[in-house]
Parts: C-alpha cells; sequence; structure tokens
C-alpha cells in the first residue's frame, strides 16, 4: 500500500529527523483527528509549547493512529548531517513512498531542493512527489514533530512513542 511520509526534526541534541509513514487510505482521517486537538485560535499543534497533559493526549492520539516513525539521529546538525538524513529518508521510501513532505526550515530550503533531487534520481524513485511545507498546512506534519521532540526528550516520553518509532541507520 502506498504511504505518504512527514518529515520534521529536532535540533536540541544533534539533529534527530523523524520520518511518519502514514498509509494513504488514512492520511485524511488522521488530519481530521488531528485538527480535532487544535484549541481555540491555534494554528498548529507544536509538541514543545504544549502543557505535559496535552502532550500525553497528543501520543495516545497517534498511538491509535497507523503510522510508522522512523527516526534518523546524527551526532551534530550540520548542512552534511541534514543531507545524510534526508538521503536516508528517501532512500528507506524509495519503493512506497508516493508523497513526501518535510517541514520547511527556510535557512535550509535550497540545499534540502538539492538534496530532494539528487536522492530521488540516485534511488530510482522518480515519481515520488516531495514538498517543503509550513507546519500549519498540513497537520500530518505535527506527528514526527511530536515524535522527534519525545525522542529527544527521552525517559517516559520516549517510551511513550517507541511502541510506533523505530532508529534507523544512516
Amino acid at each position: 500500500m502506498p504511504v505518504h511520509v512527514f518529515v520534521d526534526e529536532s535540533k536540541s541534541r544533534g539533529l534527530l529527523m523523524a520520518a511518519a509513514r502514514c498509509p494513504a487510505g488514512d492520511v485524511t482521517v488522521n488530519r481530521k483527528a488531528l485538527r480535532a486537538l487544535l484549541l481555540p485560535g491555534q494554528e498548529r499543534l507544536h509538541f514543545n509549547h504544549e502543557t505535559d497533559a496535552r502532550r500525553k493526549q497528543i501520543l495516545r492520539l497517534l498511538g491509535d493512529f497507523h503510522v510508522l516513525v522512523d527516526v534518523y539521529h546524527a551526532d551534530r546538525d550540520t548542512h552534511a548531517d541534514r543531507r545524510r538524513c534526508l538521503e536516508a529518508i528517501v532512500r528507506d521510501n524509495a519503493q512506497d513512498a508516493e508523497r513526501l513532505v518535510i517541514e520547511r526550515d527556510d535557512s535550509t530550503r535550497d540545499k534540502d531542493r538539492a538534496t530532494l533531487h539528487a536522492a530521488c534520481h540516485r534511488f530510482e524513485c522518480f515519481d515520488l512527489r516531495w514538498e517543503l511545507l509550513a507546519p500549519k498546512l498540513d497537520p500530518l506534519l505535527w506527528v514526527p514533530d511530536a515524535v522527534a521532540a519525545a525522542w529527544t526528550r527521552g525517559g517516559h516520553w520516549r517510551r511513550l512513542v517507541e511502541p510506533f518509532s523505530q532508529l534507523k541507520d544512516l
């Protein structure tokens, strides 16, 4: 079954990129469930800006989704490490992803585009559609945001996402 992949990162301890793989048939229902968590006036969920109670609520919801989140970690936050993470994400999803959505970072936008173009060519996934989007434009970008933040925090937060997350090799 084709999947859509949604990517965000945490830069607090090196570079950690989380790539949430969502079955294409679940995209609409998962977006709706995430939007239902928004508080009045809130444009998006951002894990680090939520209370602990809301964080737990978000992670419980994610646990009900049919998503698998691949976690990629580099010891440093450099352009080379970011490139390696993005290449690994394309490599690992080349066979079954039809769409790749990455939270846009304006400071790396041009390099990210070049990396994604080259990686799609290298791994021969010419039909893979990829986009760099602001997080408020697609609620499924909130999934890797939450997982990356919980993974980075460690302890009980990481244990809450481990059932649907896995560390991947660069």
